[in-house]
Parts: structure tokens; C-alpha cells; sequence
């Protein structure tokens, strides 16, 4: 059953005023099919017509409509930010702490209070997790990683295992570089299903706090990725690399190995980066160019 909140709690969670009657919030809906007693968002100016139709929900909206909607609204300078805070709150699952009584945790392991780790998911030796951490089912994290408090962790991921690090012996045949220098990730750091994120070959792997990765991304041995970058689904980056802050990565593109990536930068779908970036380019194509040089 789903939980009731009050419109005017809703408000103070915001610390923003309720414009409209107080009613019971019971679930969320979407814009276009607003539903009695949901909570939908819009961030964008609501036509007339929109605004008639929010009669029975509660809607977070834009400064600039305030008063418009039919029924009760809030006015905050980002509703969907808002509403994903509202929903994590009130409405959204929790999983159950604990472990899953098919996982397999290593020596040493160290959990954090509240720790939630799932079906069939692999722990190995040495291995610290933050309080509030969920790691979802058939996981394998490697030894020694760190990962730190309130992460989530989608199915599949692999953490911490041996990366792609070869060499030639005197024989001319390939050999493998054995990489010790696992993996550390930061708070509040999600990791998207089947997920790879390789062991460093000395010095650790970094995903610094809030980097947020989607699912069926490949992080190579020795990378940092800055706090609060975003790598969208397929992205490929290679060993070595460092990626500043606030950097998003499009979907299937792919970073050289051993380049740097500045701070608030944009990397476009399926842009392959050949070369080092300074802080705040946009980039796209193959290989990728500055936005700017489109025609010339």
C-alpha cells in the first residue's frame, strides 16, 4: 500500500509555500495523465490547458505559473529536481538492509550500518563499504575496494577486477601485467547494471562523490573520474584517463587511453576522443571536435 503524505508536508519539506487547499498526496503521476492525489512536476510554462487539467494533484511547477494551476501547487526554481527529492522521501522502495542469505562475503569485509547486499553477489577479502550502501544481486566486487556511504550499486557490476593490462615478453608473446591497485569509490556514487570498473595496476581506480554512471559502462584500469560527472549507457573510457568535474559523458562514446578531460565538459553521443580537453568544451563526432569548428 502506498504512503500518504500531506500536501502542506510536502511544502515544508521544500521550504516552499502551498498555493491551493491541502489534500493527501498518495503516489506520483505524470503531466499528461494527472491522476487524483499524485504529485506530478513541470519544468517547463504550463499552457492554459495544462494548467486546467492539475485539479486533483498536487504540481510542482515554475515560479512564473504560480497561481495557475487548477489545484494545489508548489512554486520551486526546479521541480523535477524537487520531485525526485520528494519521491526519494516519501514514496520510492527501500530495500531491506542486510545480506542476502545467497551472498558470499570474503575475510575482512567491513560494512557500514545499514548496508543492503543482494542475491548471489560476491565480496571479496578486505573489502570496506559505507553505511546506507545498496548493492543490488549477482555483483562482484574485487579485493580491497573501498566504496564509500550511501551508493547503489546495480546488478551485474564488477568492481575491482584485474583490467586490460598487457606487455610482450622476450619470446615476442603476450603477457598479462597483474593490477593490484583496486578500486576506490567515493559517497553518494552510483554504478549502473553491468557495469565494469577495473582495478588500478598500482595506484587505485577513483570515482569521486556523486559521479552517477548508467548501465553497460566500461571504466579502465587507473581512471579518475571527477565529483558530480554523469557517464551515460555504452561509454567506453579507456586506462589512464582524468576527468574533471561536472563532465558528462554521451551515450557509445569512447576515451583514447592516458588523456585529460577538463571540468564541465560535454562529450556528445558517440563522440570518440582522441585528445586531451580543456575545462568547459563541448565536443562530438569521431574524432571529436569543439562544437564551435562545425564547418570549418
Amino acid at each position: 500500500m502506498s504512503p500518504t503524505v500531506r500536501a502542506s508536508l510536502i511544502a515544508q519539506a521544500l521550504d516552499r509555500p502551498l498555493t491551493g487547499p491541502d489534500m493527501d498526496v498518495d503516489g506520483v503521476c505524470s503531466l499528461q495523465n494527472p491522476s487524483s492525489g499524485g504529485l506530478c512536476f513541470s519544468s517547463t510554462v504550463l499552457s492554459a490547458d495544462a494548467a486546467a487539467t492539475l485539479t486533483d494533484c498536487l504540481t510542482l511547477i515554475l515560479p512564473e505559473d504560480s497561481g495557475r494551476p487548477a489545484g494545489p501547487h508548489i512554486a520551486v526554481a526546479r521541480p523535477r529536481a524537487a520531485f525526485a527529492t520528494i519521491v526519494d522521501r516519501f514514496f520510492a522502495n527501500r530495500p531491506v538492509t542486510g545480506i542476502h542469505p545467497t551472498a558470499q562475503i570474503g575475510s575482512g569485509v567491513v560494512l557500514g550500518k545499514g548496508t543492503s547486499i543482494g542475491a548471489y553477489t560476491v565480496v571479496n577479502n578486505g573489502v570496506a563499504i559505507g553505511s546506507g550502501t545498496v548493492i543490488h544481486n549477482h555483483v562482484t566486487i574485487g579485493p580491497r575496494v573501498r566504496i564509500g556511504s550511501d551508493c547503489i550499486i546495480k546488478s551485474g557490476a564488477v568492481i575491482g577486477e584485474e583490467g586490460f593490462g598487457m606487455d610482450v615478453d622476450e619470446a615476442g608473446n603476450n603477457i598479462r601485467i597483474p593490477h593490484l591497485g583496486s578500486v576506490v569509490v567515493g559517497d553518494h556514487v552510483e554504478i549502473g547494471a553491468l557495469n565494469t570498473v577495473c582495478a588500478g595496476t598500482i595506484e587505485p581506480t577513483i570515482l569521486e562523490d556523486y559521479v552517477k554512471m548508467d548501465d553497460h559502462v566500461h571504466v579502465a584500469h587507473n581512471v579518475r573520474i571527477g565529483r558530480n560527472c554523469v557517464v551515460t549507457a555504452c561509454s567506453e573510457i579507456s586506462g589512464s584517463v582524468s576527468i574533471g568535474e561536472d563532465t558528462w559523458l554521451g551515450p557509445n562514446c569512447s576515451i583514447m587511453n592516458g588523456i585529460t578531460i577538463g571540468s564541465h565538459v560535454l562529450v556528445g553521443l558517440g563522440a570518440v576522443v582522441t585528445k586531451s580537453l580543456d575545462a568547459g568544451q563541448i565536443v562530438k563526432g569521431n574524432p571529436a571536435r569543439p562544437r564551435q569548428s562545425e564547418g570549418t
